[in-house]
């Protein structure tokens, strides 16, 4: 028997719970296995991989019933995005403009100040899919709460 034949096999002895968990968390895994195997960048995966695994991280955590966390990951989402931003109006500054080609002392300063930027800027996009799944759950949780009948 084939190894694709025994994964289908003991996928369905799970439990529909179990199943829901299994896809859950190999979805993300099997969107970015699809970009490389399209043959697309490193960019494109990110662009689609972070938010899909943050969302995915948030339905996990949502229908276990862990919501004590929310305010830590929406204050470190918003930390995040304006460390970016002042990060990057800091680069944006004449002492931290640079050609590459050796003039500037900052050189080398710059080069970690760019790849911290690009760090915080992974780190709030794969937020962003936590926090946009956090707003459209909450949201309707309220709706639903309005609309029941009392």
């Amino acid at each position: 028997m084939s190894i694709r034949l025994k994964l289908v096999e003991k996928f369905k002895r799970l439990s529909m719970p179990q199943r829901i968990l299994v896809i859950v968390l190999a979805s993300p895994l099997l969107v970015v296995l699809a970009f490389f195997t399209l043959g697309l960048s490193t960019w494109l995966v990110s662009l689609f991989g972070l938010p899909i695994i943050g969302y995915g991280v948030s339905r996990h955590s949502w229908r276990a019933g862990k919501r004590s966390g929310d305010k830590k990951v929406f204050a470190a989402f918003a930390l995040s995005v304006a460390a970016a931003v002042a990060l990057f109006i800091v680069m944006r500054q004449p002492p931290f403009i640079t050609d590459w080609e050796g003039w500037n002392p900052l050189d080398d300063l710059i080069m970690v100040m760019m790849l911290i930027w690009v760090l915080l800027l992974a780190a709030a996009w794969c937020l962003a899919g936590w926090v946009g799944h956090r707003i459209f759950m909450v949201a309707k949780v309220r709706k639903n709460r309005v609309a029941a009948p009392e």
